[in-house]
């Protein structure tokens, strides 16, 4: 019941930042496909092959009152024109993103366009509690502004314990930030958005059972009308601790997007969550 109760305050909070601030649910909602463009190398030129070589004449001295000439050699065998190295392809992962991936999304099917990260995971026992610290950094690289609530959107969503694997929503508090000795920021918790250009890395930190978290969710729709269990909201993407990377290199600063490899994620229907008369745009 915890986990449902902080999934619908998420929403609620986005809806209240919606109805405060003069946002619309466009600047929230993402609903295309995450995207990881991995790194390609650079293709080794192509061969170029000497030019045919053709040995010389030989000349035949006079003899017996006949003139000397030249006698043309046989020319040589052309070697044979090897293939081109093909040009790189790039690799697209759309899901199981490894932490440290730069994933991409937007600009198809939502209004914003967005680089996200997660990565530098630690994991801390204290007074027989466990909390899991973690950086989210997003940044805004299209031309309408973003709103989001971090803490309210990535959660741990796994967690390998000594007596199997546990699922569930564990979700960042600020309890848990102050017992990881996190100093508290406005913008840990709290709604923010963000201007073309502008980019967040904050640090989130959430109680969990002890053991190996071993994937994190963010809730890329939060508005969606969906439901999976007691978790709120649409397009979920996951990260895997154990994730083994298809490259070893981010493609770099606004890459070239391509169109999503794979399709808009299909809706579920399922029961709506009960909103407040007075909050019109929750799960539009």
């Amino acid at each position: 019941m915890k986990t449902a109760i902080s999934s619908m305050l998420a929403i609620l909070f986005l809806c209240l930042m919606i109805l405060a601030c003069n946002v619309q649910p466009s600047q929230v909602r993402i609903l295309d496909v995450p995207q990881f463009i991995c790194a390609t190398s650079v293709p080794l030129p192509t061969h170029t092959q000497p030019p045919t070589s053709i040995a010389p004449p030989i000349y035949v001295p006079p003899f017996g009152g006949t003139p000397g000439y030249y006698l043309p050699r046989a020319t040589s065998t052309p070697r044979p024109t090897l293939t081109p190295w093909p040009s790189p392809t790039p690799f697209i992962v759309t899901g199981g993103f490894s932490l440290g991936a730069d994933v991409y999304i937007g600009g198809f099917d939502s209004a914003v366009r967005l680089r996200l990260r997660i990565d530098d995971l630690q994991t801390v026992v204290i007074d027989n509690r466990q909390v899991v610290t973690w950086f989210v950094e997003i940044e805004n690289i299209g031309s309408e502004t973003y709103a989001a609530l971090p803490g309210g959107q990535v959660f741990i969503a796994k967690v390998r314990t000594d007596s199997g694997m546990q699922y569930g929503q564990w979700w960042a508090s600020a309890e848990a930030a102050q017992a990881a000795g996190i100093h508290l920021t406005a913008n840990m918790l709290d709604a923010i958005t963000l201007a073309t250009g502008e980019s967040l890395r904050v640090q989130l930190a959430a109680f969990t059972p002890i053991g190996t978290p071993t994937q994190l969710g963010w809730i890329l729709d939060p508005l969606a009308s969906e439901r999976a269990g007691d978790l709120v909201g649409g397009n979920i993407a996951y990260w895997l601790t154990d994730a083994q990377p298809p490259c070893n290199t981010n493609p770099g600063r606004n890459p070239n997007i391509p169109t999503p490899a794979a399709g808009r994620p299909t809706s579920t229907p399922t029961s709506r969550p009960d909103f407040p008369e007075w909050c019109t745009w929750c799960g539009v």
